[in-house]
């Protein structure tokens, strides 16, 4: 006997075809126990709706289980102000979503929990709140792991299984607890493009599904579902465009998984080169590779990189891992489908082995490049938890970051410095002086010992006692092992010179901390680099 699984939720009584049905909720009805309850004319056409509806739609049989694994996250935090990198911002509260998978564990968003101080979830068939904490988060892929201790929170959940990768246009589902409403919340959507794009959270390229699924504030960390199976984390939209959304697919979901078996996150690998497509048939003939297929050519190693003394400038790049690179960069990925070379790096995990062949020098070539924790010149968004700064003489210094630069508002990379500019989106970030760090004076704040400098500010240092600064390491130990000279002079990438004496200079720095409410002279991990076990506060004995 065929029947029909119903999920309706009618007011009481309904008149539906001229029979009256009681509140309907989740039963199976025999279809033609229920035809027969109704007149023949009606039932025909019933029945042929129901076939109709049977071989169209996809089976909704799993909605109930998969609502009940997607959670709302209730968070507060507080983050860091990288201007004044001795301070936060403030408390503030948000909301996101989750889903529950294996293990009692929600995955969700970096992005949702990023500067969290206390986070609470709740489930829709449950109004208590639990109290969640964070066990893992990696803010390149935008994923982070909460746990609940409170056993009772996972108790009749089905968590949600883990699938593959999907198709063009196959149709999805996102659920979470989007901004307008506090109710559950359910679009479908259909999967128009996969490629490589920027992460918002990290501005890490990494692959990335597109639906024409709406993605509003608050799905972020919901769960895209096919099949009833767990495709994609939802991410980001393009707040210009109607109905762009973007979810995390399962390949970096479960690049994720596999980089915490170890429980310590290490991130996605970069390999450190500057690449151009070999298109041209003069550039293809100059570099002796007019009889080979696609190639891209190296034009940049970047310092310290895993590249770094392995790949040469002017080498082109044939295979990786045996995979044939298009000459614009591209390989075949899935039949027709072609993504950037980036994904190849991206599969791997930190350790990890590449196989690369190579024209040099008009010889083919097979050579390896081991993959290592990089960071670039200028670090990407939510590098650091919490900023490295100095203060001297009333001097603020600190490290050139993404996070820095996002503290002069929205479209920062219009308003913020042209010099800091430079070296994240200019020329700057080859780092063709082979420098670990940017550091940059940020402020001066008001004093004696620095009159005629209180107007300087977001310079770029380059030297101290005529020693170059490779890194803020550096610039800290050299500026500490320099205070028994008369003088500190600084020197910026403007051959701007700051000359402080050096004299009584402590004293008068915590002066200086204590009338602008500073707690401490510097931050945590310069306090080790100087070999102090705390940082030094504002308020020493001798200052009155």
């Amino acid at each position: 006997m065929a029947s029909l699984l119903i999920f309706v939720d009618l007011p009481p009584p309904t008149e539906f075809g001229g029979v009256v049905l009681d509140k309907v909720d989740v039963r199976r009805i025999s279809i033609f126990k229920f035809l027969g309850r109704i007149n023949v004319k009606f039932k025909a056409r019933l029945f042929v709706i129901f076939i109709f509806l049977s071989w169209v739609c996809p089976p909704v049989a799993f909605a109930n289980s998969v609502k009940d694994a997607v959670v709302k996250i209730f968070v507060t935090s507080n983050r860091m102000d990288f201007y004044r990198p001795w301070q936060s911002l403030g408390s503030s509260g948000k909301t996101g979503s989750g889903c529950i998978i294996s293990g009692n564990r929600i995955l969700t968003n970096a992005h949702v929990v990023s500067d969290s101080t206390f986070i609470q979830v709740r489930k829709e068939s449950d109004p208590k709140r639990y109290t969640a904490h964070l066990q893992a988060v990696g803010h390149d892929c935008d994923l982070a792991l909460l746990t609940v201790d409170d056993p009772k929170f996972f108790e009749g959940i089905s968590p949600l299984e883990m699938g593959e990768l999907p198709n063009l246009q196959d149709s999805v589902s996102v659920i979470g607890y989007p901004e307008g409403g506090d109710k559950i919340s359910i679009t479908e959507g259909v999967v128009s493009r996969i490629e490589i794009i920027g992460y918002s959270q990290s501005s890490r390229k990494l692959i990335a599904v597109q639906i024409d699924a709406a993605i509003n504030p608050g799905n972020s960390g919901g769960p895209g579902i096919k099949d009833g199976k767990l495709i994609g984390i939802a991410m980001q939209g393009i707040s210009e465009s109607q109905n762009i959304g973007y979810m995390i697919p399962t390949p970096v979901i479960k690049h994720f998984f596999n980089d915490l078996q170890d429980s310590h996150y290490e991130g996605f690998p970069i390999i450190g080169i500057d690449i151009t497509d070999t298109e041209n048939p003069a550039l293809r003939e100059f570099y002796k590779i007019q009889d080979k297929i696609g190639g891209v050519l190296v034009t940049k190693i970047i310092p310290y990189s895993s590249s770094d003394g392995i790949l040469k400038e002017d080498d082109v790049i044939l295979e990786i891992d045996d995979i044939p690179l298009g000459m614009d960069g591209t390989f075949e990925f899935r039949g027709n489908e072609r993504l950037y070379l980036s994904h190849l790096i991206n599969e791997k995990q930190m350790g990890g082995d590449v196989k690369i062949k190579i024209i040099r020098d008009g010889q083919e070539k097979i050579t390896h490049v081991k993959l290592k924790s990089f960071a670039p010149l200028v670090p990407l968004p939510n590098y650091f938890s919490k900023p490295s700064y100095y203060i001297y003489g009333g001097l603020v210094f600190t490290v050139l970051s993404s996070d820095l630069l996002s503290t002069w508002g929205g479209r920062w990379w219009e308003k913020g410095p042209l010099d800091f500019l430079y070296y994240l989106i200019g020329t700057g970030r080859l780092n063709n002086q082979s420098r670990q760090e940017l550091v940059v004076l940020l402020q001066v704040l008001p004093d004696d010992i620095n009159v005629g400098y209180h107007d300087i500010s977001n310079e770029v240092i380059a030297k101290v006692d005529g020693q170059e600064i490779k890194s803020f390491k550096d610039f800290v130990l050299i500026l500490n092992n320099n205070k028994s000279k008369k003088y500190t002079i600084i020197e910026t990438e403007h051959n701007l010179r700051i000359i402080l004496e050096n004299t009584d200079i402590e004293k008068i720095t915590a002066g200086i901390l204590k009338r602008n409410n500073i707690p401490f002279q510097y931050s945590d991990d310069v306090a080790e680099w100087l070999g102090v076990s705390y940082p030094k506060s504002l308020a020493p004995e001798e200052v009155k």
